[in-house]
This record gives C-alpha cells, sequence and structure tokens, in this order.
C-alpha cells in the first residue's frame, strides 16, 4: 500500500504526495505531476516550457514548467498532514515542504541518484527543475497528459 502524505497548500486546502513503481506523484485539485527517474509528467494546467542557463559554461540548466493558473489545493487532505517545515523521504524519492506565510508554500523533490535531473522545486505557479546543461529536453503529449522527457 502506497504511503500518502498532504501538506497544507496556500489558503486553500492541500497538495497530496504519494510514491508508486511510476515515481513520486504530486496532485492537487487541477493538477498531477509524476517524477519519474527519466521523466516528468503533467496532467492538468500545462502552459508551457522554458529553458535558463544557469552559469557562462553551461554546465547547469533550469527548466520552468509553466502552468496556466496556480495550483489549487485538494479539499480534503488524504493520510498524514504536514502544516510546518518537514523532510521525509517516500521510497527512493526525498521531499521536502517549506510553507512561506503569507506568500505560499513550496515542495522541493530529491530523485534517487541516476536520475537526469538533480532536483525539482514544485511552486504555486511553476514547477522548475534542476540539471545538466547538456541535457536536452523533449515535450511529448499523450492523451491529454504532457511528458518532459530528458535525454
Amino acid at each position: 500500500m502506497a504511503r500518502v502524505y498532504s501538506f497544507k497548500w496556500r489558503d486553500c486546502g492541500y497538495v497530496a504526495v504519494s510514491s508508486s513503481s511510476e515515481g513520486l506523484t504530486v496532485e492537487g485539485e487541477n493538477l498531477r505531476v509524476t517524477f519519474g527517474l527519466r521523466e516528468v509528467s503533467v496532467r492538468g494546467v500545462y502552459e508551457g516550457l522554458r529553458e535558463h542557463m544557469q552559469d557562462q559554461r553551461g554546465t547547469k540548466k533550469t527548466v520552468y514548467i509553466d502552468l496556466a493558473f496556480p495550483i489549487k489545493g485538494l479539499r480534503e487532505a488524504r493520510g498524514t498532514v504536514f502544516r510546518s517545515q518537514v523532510d521525509l523521504s517516500l521510497g527512493a524519492f526525498g521531499v521536502s515542504y517549506t510553507p512561506l506565510e503569507p506568500a505560499g508554500s513550496y515542495l522541493t523533490i530529491y530523485p534517487p541518484p541516476g536520475s537526469l535531473y538533480d532536483y525539482a522545486v514544485v511552486a504555486p505557479d511553476k514547477i522548475a527543475l534542476f540539471t545538466m546543461g547538456r541535457r536536452q529536453i523533449y515535450v511529448m503529449n499523450e492523451m491529454g497528459e504532457k511528458k518532459i522527457i530528458m535525454v
């Protein structure tokens, strides 16, 4: 049975985080994001993708997944509920929850070694993936779901 944790999300509910064989899933009312080792799947309010080199040598890259609307929280919490800062592990992934009042909250996702991104940040209006500069990013549209694939 998968463990599920809920985190207080802004003033409008909760986001649920769970692990499965596919990876780590973050779910709100209008968004479902699954973080795998080689890809990130976004179902919901996906708007676009931007890439930004962090340094002049091009060794580090940030991939921004822009959302059309802010993430809406679920009306009811699932599993264990956290309202203050916490670090925990779900399967092979690590999750860090940081509430920032009154601005909102964000989640930091740490994938296991060997994944194609170093870590990801889920904020109310965007998702940021931090990776090596030479990674190629591809977007696939599969039955209403966007898959961001890193090679």
